[in-house]
């Protein structure tokens, strides 16, 4: 008897958290699997992925508008004739059939609002309007939620038939990480603080680097180091680095592999992140496995990491503090 088939869209997939919600997938040996992200995939890491997950991948080499995108998502379904989906993004199924929906899990990454402001269509055909995006997600078989946050605007917004709160997963290695570090009381001797997360004004990362000279001056021998890309912030805060003269304190290390972002944590005492808004943060709970405590926003779900009490939390009027 045949393996019933599954199709994983997933238009975030490579990025942090996305990935990470979808490693459970590894375990289904009951389906037969197939993954579609919407952003591209290293082909030199293919192999190790399909390996990881167990799973077959569509890959997909150029960015498109979400409208686009939708119809390529109808096009693999159509002709991989999946009878499960599991879909990181509500938005790409507006053009599925209601009987394939009901046998759909959705488990959203980001902001819930309809994504009519993020493309501008050209036609009046390409126009996808809220109620269309509402109305699907409603028709979805099942949710999971990453977060408590996540969770109670995921009822607010679809009134769900399923649903479940599912954290984002932590990889093996950092808690391998942290139970090292508890052993051996083992930590860098100089403060070095950490920041792993897109380069974009919602993320706050420019807030850290405005707020540095007054953490240097508390600390000393402090540096800061940003993990991170896919932002148009990179040359800002450069500049922001060259003007304030922190070259020697402050150093952009761009996208990393999973083995260097280990090492990084590895060689660093406190995460932090000003990020506005976040649906989990990954980051967060990587630290946590590895025995390092985070400095954070108190925004969100960043308040769960810090009502679990491996995160501190600041509010914008007081700024960081360590």
């Amino acid at each position: 008897m045949a393996k019933p088939k599954l199709l994983i869209i997933a238009p975030c997939f490579g990025i942090g958290g996305p990935s990470n919600a979808l490693y459970f997938i590894k375990y289904l040996n009951d389906y037969t699997k197939t993954l579609f992200p919407a952003n591209p995939i290293l082909r030199a890491s293919l192999i190790n992925v399909e390996k990881a997950l167990n799973t077959k991948i569509i890959v997909f080499n150029c960015k498109v508008n979400n409208y686009v995108m939708q119809a390529l998502v109808r096009h693999v379904v159509d002709v991989y004739k999946p009878d499960y989906i599991i879909s990181l993004a509500p938005e790409l199924l507006s053009l599925q059939n209601r009987r394939l929906l009901e046998r759909t899990l959705v488990i959203p990454q980001g902001f819930l609002e309809p994504i009519i402001i993020r493309f501008k269509p050209l036609t009046m055909k390409a126009l996808i309007t809220y109620p269309e995006i509402y109305l699907v997600s409603r028709s979805v078989g099942a949710y999971a939620a990453i977060s408590k946050y996540m969770y109670k605007r995921i009822v607010d917004v679809f009134k769900p038939k399923r649903i479940a709160l599912i954290y984002n997963p932590v990889m093996e290695q950092y808690f391998q990480l942290g139970e090292e570090r508890i052993q051996r009381l083992s930590h860098p001797s100089k403060l070095r603080l950490l920041y792993v997360g897109r380069l974009e004004r919602l993320k706050g990362v420019h807030k850290l680097i405005e707020w540095f000279p007054s953490v240097l001056r508390d600390f000393g021998d402090v540096s800061l180091h940003v993990v991170g890309s896919g932002g148009s912030l990179l040359n800002y805060l450069r500049h922001m680095i060259r003007r304030q003269d922190l070259s020697n304190r402050i150093f952009i290390h761009g996208f990393v592999d999973g083995s260097r972002l280990l090492e990084i944590y590895q060689h660093s005492n406190i995460l932090v992140t000003a990020s506005y808004w976040e649906s989990f943060c990954l980051p967060v709970a990587e630290a946590a496995a590895s025995a390092m405590p985070s400095v954070v926003r108190e925004a969100f779900a960043l308040k769960e990491h810090i009502e679990l009490g491996y995160a501190i939390g600041f509010s914008e009027d007081s700024g960081m503090r360590l």
